[in-house]
């Protein structure tokens, strides 16, 4: 039962970070800044960690549910009393296996929000006019195709004052007419690409504070983790024997 308990937490957590991660990959993609091929390949291996963990929890409750019902009922509360519980904070941990899984998927989660936030600095900036306007000069036009749609974007230059940066712009426009846009405040990350329209701002917004948010609640279990090596570490450290006076 415990350990149900803990694979179901490496569903949960490794679910959540790839679903976080091919939210990032669409973004990425609307806005024009698609993400590196292993970043795709760690957001598809989440995935299959999920599954996986889902058909373990799985065969545990069908083992347990060829116990009896008195003595499930009798191991239901020493389970929820167990000293030493599957949560990621806890250290040392006594499922290692599904505690380093945890972390891993949560590792990702930190991953795409640190990507992230040149996203939220840009939509931001984008909404409140904050950027400056600068020219973009259409070269060519691409197409790109997932598993579910194609589209065609248009490839070019920005002209930022100095060198030339190259970007996509998400629509097709005539060739070698140059024309005013918004230039990113941050470019870096999810914040390569050229946001064209309030409403891709505001998508854009609200799917990096999501990450964002989730990103917080994993520096807060890190914090809580440290905090709890350093008392293990304390406890486990010889005492000095005092001399007598």
């Amino acid at each position: 039962m415990h350990r149900r308990h803990g694979w179901a937490w490496v569903v949960v957590t490794s679910f959540f970070a790839s679903l976080l991660g091919y939210g990032a990959i669409a973004n990425g993609n609307q806005e024009g800044a698609a993400a590196p091929s292993w970043f795709a390949d760690l957001a598809a291996a989440l995935g299959v960690l999920a599954v996986v963990s889902l058909i373990v929890v799985i065969a545990y409750s069908v083992r347990l549910g060829r116990r009896p019902a008195a003595v499930r009922a009798q191991a239901a509360p020493i389970a929820v009393r167990h000293p030493h519980g599957p949560h990621a904070r806890h250290y040392p941990p006594r499922h290692l296996v599904t505690w380093v899984l945890r972390w891993v998927g949560m590792v990702l989660i930190l991953v795409v929000a640190v990507v992230s936030v040149p996203a939220v600095v840009d939509a931001t900036a984008y909404l409140t006019g904050a950027e400056k306007t600068v020219t973009f000069d259409p070269i060519s036009h691409q197409t790109n195709c997932d598993q579910y749609s194609c589209q065609t974007i248009t490839d070019g230059i920005l002209e930022t004052g100095g060198a030339g940066v190259s970007t996509s712009w998400q629509a097709v426009v005539p060739l070698g007419k140059p024309f005013q846009v918004r230039e990113p405040v941050w470019r870096w990350g999810l914040g390569l690409a050229l946001i064209n329209t309030d409403g891709t701002a505001v998508i854009a917004l609200a799917v990096s504070l999501l990450i964002e948010g989730a990103g917080v609640l994993v520096v807060i279990t890190i914090t809580r983790l440290a905090l709890n090596w350093r008392r293990h570490r304390q406890r486990q450290a010889p005492k000095v024997p005092v001399p007598a006076a």
